[in-house]
């Protein structure tokens, strides 16, 4: 296999409050998805409103944005432990590996993008493209995407342990076995939660909390 080049070039993300978005891929949650929800019939509700959010969203109040893509290739996947739980999905240059939104509705609203492809369910984990932010000057992240109990779990971890609050936009993330509320009763979500280091909203009512703030 060749060596992958990152999607995006190094970044710095000076920004207090950043978004982050997980795996929100057609393989996962579009119709006809190698891994979609509801035996491959999708959840284009979830897709709408995750669309519509961004639409909503005043550009520029996010500066920058992670957006995670699970990223497998043939030649390696079936060596791997995944292998076992799941089939070949989110390969490269196929449609199911493409976000289920247009990329540019996103990149309208945030002026810098990162794309982070993981071959793993931990973004963390640097196997393709590794995160780059100033950790440091990072106060809040605002979190969704899928699934809820696997790729997002991680994520939130991985935050949570570089000592960064985490918003998660609930009704804007979906899971396999567990849904957000039920992920948030595990250690170490549910301390956090009792820190307030970590919390859930839904997506209109964090637009209603921007339209608040910017009067």
């Amino acid at each position: 296999m060749k060596q992958q080049q990152p999607l995006t070039a190094p970044v710095k993300m000076p920004s207090e409050q950043i978004l982050t978005f997980i795996d929100f891929q057609n393989d996962f949650v579009a119709p006809g998805g190698v891994l979609t929800f509801d035996n491959g019939k999708g959840d284009t509700a979830l897709i709408n409103r995750t669309r519509a959010f961004f639409q909503a969203l005043p550009r520029g109040y996010f500066t920058n944005a992670i957006i995670t893509l699970d990223t497998h290739f043939s030649d390696t996947y079936a060596k791997s432990e995944e292998r076992k739980s799941f089939p070949l999905h989110c390969v490269p240059q196929t449609k199911g590996w493409e976000l289920a939104i247009d990329k540019k509705v996103i990149e309208s609203k945030i002026p810098v993008v990162q794309y982070v492809r993981k071959n793993t369910y931990d973004m963390w984990a640097g196997t393709i493209d590794t995160v780059q932010c100033h950790i440091p000057s990072i106060k809040e992240v605002v979190l969704f995407g899928v699934a809820s109990d696997i790729c997002n779990k991680a994520a939130v971890a991985g935050w949570l342990k570089r000592g960064v609050s985490v918003t998660i936009l609930e009704d804007l993330t979906r899971g396999i076995y567990k849904q957000t509320a039920d992920v948030l009763k595990e250690e170490p979500f549910r301390c956090a939660v009792q820190n307030k280091q970590l919390k859930t909203i839904t997506a209109p009512a964090f637009l209603q909390r921007i339209q608040h703030e910017r009067n």
